[in-house]
């Protein structure tokens, strides 16, 4: 099977799946079935803004992924994955088995399309005989990916899943003293989805890490973890996981996003000035005009 055609097969596939899901989501809401789901689940999730999120943001996965070019599949697995990810962590939230099942099946589906598109550029030459990407490359861009798109859960339960789930959130706030909770929940979870898009998927990311990180710190020390010891196991949390999870995010602040960014894509199809590419941080087509004007 050709590279356009395995890329294809599970952008559609993929699709398929997320669709469904969206099919059953709206099923639900519809109340023409519950789908094994519990009746407690299904008035909670019927009571909140959950349910219009949840098939908000399924179709827009479906949508993201087939309308994305084909001639760019960064863009199928970035654009069709984000949307995903919060709607598989609603249905999670909110015990929607068989959506969460087939959410997790799609998902299956784009860490395939990474896989394909991973082996593609490393077999593929580009200028000068080199692979269109290397090793390293791939490395950073799934530890971005990865550490980025770690805070879809918190956001998503913060914004996305409805009082029932955010409550949580608000009375971890509250225990710590802080004034207006919710608010500050609303806030933060504003921020972590923010930082999702802008660490995750690699949009202006040197300036996303920098934020992202100045959030991480503040959170610490308004979670009184700084206080609390460095093990993170300790009772009520030390400082060892968010410094470790600051220090990563700081890292792109050198390169910025580069492979399997939004900034890479977005900087070899558009002229853009350079104080937009300095808010992004470096990419690899920038990094290839550079080498090819310091040789001749």
């Amino acid at each position: 099977m050709t590279y356009p055609r395995m890329i294809q097969t599970l952008r559609v596939s993929s699709a398929v799946l997320t669709g469904i899901a969206a099919l059953l989501a709206i099923l639900i809401w519809l109340g023409l079935s519950h789908f094994g789901v519990s009746d407690e689940a299904v008035s909670a999730i019927k009571s909140s803004s959950a349910i219009y999120f949840l098939i908000g943001f399924l179709c827009l996965s479906v949508a993201l992924t087939l309308l994305a070019p084909i001639a760019i599949p960064r863009l199928v697995f970035l654009l069709g994955l984000f949307p995903l990810l919060v709607g598989w962590r609603i249905s999670a939230l909110t015990g929607m088995g068989a959506i969460n099942i087939l959410c997790a099946c799609a998902f299956v589906g784009f860490l395939a399309i990474f896989a394909v598109l991973v082996l593609h550029g490393l077999r593929t030459p580009a200028t000068g005989g080199r692979p269109q990407t290397s090793y390293s490359s791939v490395q950073l861009a799934f530890i971005r990916l990865y550490i980025g798109l770690d805070l879809v859960p918190h956001c998503t339960e913060k914004l996305f899943a409805g009082p029932a789930v955010r409550s949580g959130d608000v009375h971890s706030f509250q225990a710590l003293g802080v004034p207006d909770a919710l608010q500050f929940v609303l806030l933060a979870g504003v921020i972590e989805f923010s930082a999702a898009i802008g660490v995750g998927l690699g949009l202006f990311t040197r300036l996303a890490a920098v934020l992202t990180v100045v959030y991480l710190i503040v959170a610490t020390i308004m979670g009184h973890h700084f206080l609390l010891g460095f093990i993170w196991a300790s009772p009520g949390g030390g400082w060892e996981y968010p410094v470790l999870w600051s220090v990563l995010i700081l890292s792109f602040v050198f390169g910025g996003g580069r492979w399997m960014s939004l900034d890479e894509v977005i900087s070899e199809h558009v002229k853009l000035p350079r104080w937009v590419l300095a808010l992004m941080g470096d990419t690899s087509s920038h990094c290839h005009t550079r080498m090819a004007e310091e040789k001749s």
